[in-house]
């Protein structure tokens, strides 16, 4: 897309500061139901690792805006997520929110870094592939049931979306599982070291704070019976508990298929909740499109490559 078919119209300009970065906030959390102080938040967090970018029209209000941040780094090469893209009502069906991404991605792309962008639903890799992005990131995610869940304690169970499976599914893993809450720090070591083998986005100590944040409030990061696997807990009632990761120890991993959901079923019970509900490394949906990446692998045969390492893997697209 060439972002200066409608310059007379309308400009792009940061929007990190200043009046421009309020208007930014202000159309975040009219659009997305936020409130000013996780915005300013999120900025706070990520300091000079983040920018606000507005399209302006002619009077110099803002119609569209995102925020482009260092999420880490894939191959050594800088990782930026365009985030929180928003635009007008009124402002709508303009291409502006288009025009805005590519500019971006140009920006992040041309200085060697690479451009990810997070669909919120599949019919947006479209949109997205228009822009010269490309399904990369995946993730597997699924549910599985409590092994002690009762229909008759969960009268309204059929409001939590409940995946039933297999009978089979739900054998026990462990007859408890321990937990242990950990630092950013330790998770990330933990982290790399189960991922060693797969190809995957390094995080960032930022993106780490902002992981940390998104799973407080009685959940966190943890690792699961002193190292067999690592998970973040980023919701827990009685209906449900989310896992926003689960990653096992690659030798756990090659006893048996079935143990991620194991795992999973006994968090259920760990938290009180009926299901769990979990992300993990391995073949799925599309988590994120990457532009930048399309000769990273050139040298090698694609299936190949996957077979033996698995699909890259990112983990924490905040959605």
């Amino acid at each position: 897309m060439n972002h200066t078919d409608r310059s007379e119209e309308y400009r792009i300009i940061p929007a990190c500061e200043g009046s421009t970065y309020e208007e930014l906030r202000s159309l975040w959390c009219e659009v997305f139901g936020d409130e000013p102080s996780y915005v300013d938040a999120l900025y706070d967090n990520f300091g000079d690792e983040i920018s606000g970018y507005a399209v302006v029209d002619a009077e110099g209000r803002v119609c569209s805006a995102l925020s482009c941040y260092l999420c880490g780094y894939y191959e050594d090469r800088p990782v930026y997520v365009s985030y929180a893209i928003c635009t007008r009502e009124d402002m709508r069906g303009h291409g502006l929110g288009a025009m805005l991404t590519a500019y971006v991605k140009d920006r992040v792309t041309a200085s060697g870094g690479i451009s990810i962008v997070s669909p919120a639903e599949p019919s947006l890799e479209v949109f997205y592939a228009r822009l010269g992005y490309e399904p990369w990131f995946m993730a597997a995610e699924r549910a599985v049931m409590s092994p002690e869940f009762d229909e008759e304690e969960y009268e309204d169970y059929d409001e939590y979306d409940m995946d039933f499976g297999d009978e089979g599914d739900t054998g026990t893993f462990a007859p408890e599982l321990e937990l242990e809450q950990l630092s950013e720090e330790k998770y990330a070591k933990y982290r790399e070291a189960f991922l060693s083998v797969r190809p995957h986005i390094e995080l960032s100590d930022e993106m780490l704070r902002l992981v940390r944040a998104e799973t407080a409030g009685g959940c966190g990061l943890y690792s699961i019976n002193r190292g067999d696997a690592i998970c973040a807990v980023s919701e827990s009632d009685r209906g449900r508990v989310v896992l926003a990761e689960l990653i096992l120890n690659p030798v756990l991993q090659e006893l048996s298929l079935d143990i991620d959901s194991e795992i999973a079923s006994m968090l259920a019970v760990k938290f009180g909740a009926a299901e769990t509900v979990y992300r993990m490394p391995g073949m799925g949906g599309c988590q994120s499109m990457a532009a930048g990446l399309s000769h990273a692998h050139a040298d090698t045969d694609e299936d190949e490559f996957e077979a033996e390492y698995g699909e890259p893997y990112f983990g924490f697209p905040i959605d």
